[in-house]
């Protein structure tokens, strides 16, 4: 078959490789799931126990440490909700933040750390700026207590 004077196994080929590519992005560039955050969350606090807090920690905030993926991204807190590690803003490194509000007015940095230090591990839901977009959105955080320190990571829901 003839298209527009092009074959399909001549230069109309590349041109379906170009499509693919551009349809791989657009899907690798959609929101992140919450299956994702859990196991990138999981997958940070399984690397403090590898590596030390220390090494974590700097890992976890710099862009290039291997746990920064678009809007995915860990971040922890210690008992008193001082920042140990933020992917999403390096600034909150060693800043108080517990007390911090959304938009609603929830607490999220004093519920992540409560969840953490009561339960072990679980699901917290907050609104926050997304990295990517830019815009304040709802956020529901996985996180996991490991050693002294609450590490989570969360996705994006809208």
């Amino acid at each position: 078959m003839v298209l527009s004077g092009v074959s399909k196994m001549g230069q109309g080929f590349p041109m379906a490789a170009v499509l693919l590519v551009t349809l791989a992005n657009a899907v690798s560039a959609r929101a992140a799931t919450p299956e994702q955050a859990k196991a990138f969350s999981e997958r940070a606090a399984a690397y403090i126990k590898q590596v030390g807090e220390e090494k974590a920690f700097a890992d976890f905030t710099r862009p290039d440490g291997g746990f920064v993926q678009g809007e995915l991204y860990v971040f922890c807190y210690d008992r008193d909700g001082v920042n140990k590690a933020h992917g999403g803003n390096p600034l909150f490194v060693g800043k108080n933040l517990l007390h911090i509000k959304d938009p609603d007015g929830k607490e999220a940095n004093f519920e992540i750390v409560k969840i953490g230090f009561e339960q072990g591990q679980g699901w917290v839901d907050f609104k926050w700026p997304n990295p990517v977009t830019k815009k304040i959105q709802r956020k529901s955080a996985y996180v996991i207590r490991t050693n002294d320190v609450v590490c989570g990571v969360g996705y994006y829901m809208e």
